[in-house]
């Protein structure tokens, strides 16, 4: 069987990967989301072509589409790192966010390959934020009404841009509804209560602890003991009370403290890749 099709492909995802990182140098969000849905449609058509031809699927041909949904993953991770280089609140955030879901999903109960899972779900969870144009992204204060409407579809655009890993479909699962409320109140989706993935209320819960005992440009932190109190207030409407019940006790327990940026920094220094597919 010929696999003449894919060298151009491989040859098209590495020098798209090297492009898109150059691409976050423009402050036009659209043009970012224009060459990263090219690479998407390549993707796309090549696991079309993949399905069309199981009779022949050989180990070359698992082999190359392995190494072709890595590259595209290696794109979209090197896109979202450089955003969160530019902006001083993103960077570490995701990291963040995924310690403290691990910790959550600990006193939960998870399996090791669960909480790796997670915690990858966690690292790609702004991965949408790619297509918000930066005056937006980085603005120094609270967001307006038209604003935060653009803002709401990172988890849809989240999830388009992942939809081409096949072996990351969990994943993307969790990137799209981290967002929706228990109360069914949430984006995009208005998803309700068991119907949002375990996953996601998890990360929804980590997310919103992060962000209030993080300082940003327009607020301080508000510090462990009141972010707590927040969580209790809102468990049953907003988030998941059995996740906020799971949150809590790491909290007490000493498990889940706030992270300095030097931590973080030292953290992602010595972190090998998250992402591969074996």
């Amino acid at each position: 069987m010929s696999l003449d099709w894919i060298s151009p492909g491989i040859s098209f995802l590495v020098a798209a990967s090297a492009l898109a990182v150059g691409i976050l140098a423009s402050r036009q969000a659209r043009n970012r989301m224009n060459e990263l849905e090219q690479l998407k449609a390549q993707m796309l058509e090549w696991n079309r072509r993949l399905e069309d031809k199981v009779s022949e699927r050989t180990a070359d041909l698992k082999e190359a589409h392995r190494r072709l949904q890595n590259t595209y993953l290696e794109t979209v991770t090197s896109l979202v790192e450089a955003i969160s280089a530019k902006d001083i609140y993103l960077f570490g955030h995701s990291h963040s966010v995924g310690t403290y879901a691990r910790a959550i999903g600990e006193e939960m109960g998870f399996s090791r390959d669960r909480l790796d899972r997670l915690v990858q779900g966690c690292e790609l969870h702004d991965v949408g934020k790619i297509a918000v144009p930066d005056t937006i992204l980085m603005k120094p204060g609270p967001l307006n009404k038209e604003e935060f409407e653009i803002v709401k579809q990172h988890p849809l655009w989240g999830a388009r841009i992942l939809k081409p890993l096949t072996f990351m479909k969990d994943i993307g699962e969790m990137v799209h509804q981290e967002h929706e409320r228990w109360d069914g109140t949430g984006y995009p989706q208005g998803l309700k209560g068991e119907q949002i993935r375990l996953e996601a209320r998890v990360i929804a819960v980590a997310d919103a602890l992060d962000a209030m005992i993080s300082d940003r440009p327009y607020r301080q932190s508000i510090g462990l003991e009141r972010a707590s109190q927040e969580l209790h207030r809102c468990a049953g409407t907003q988030f998941d009370s059995i996740v906020v019940d799971a949150c809590l006790r790491a909290i007490r327990a000493g498990k889940i403290v706030p992270l300095s940026h030097e931590q973080i920094h030292s953290s992602i220094k010595t972190a090998s890749p998250p992402f591969t597919h074996a």
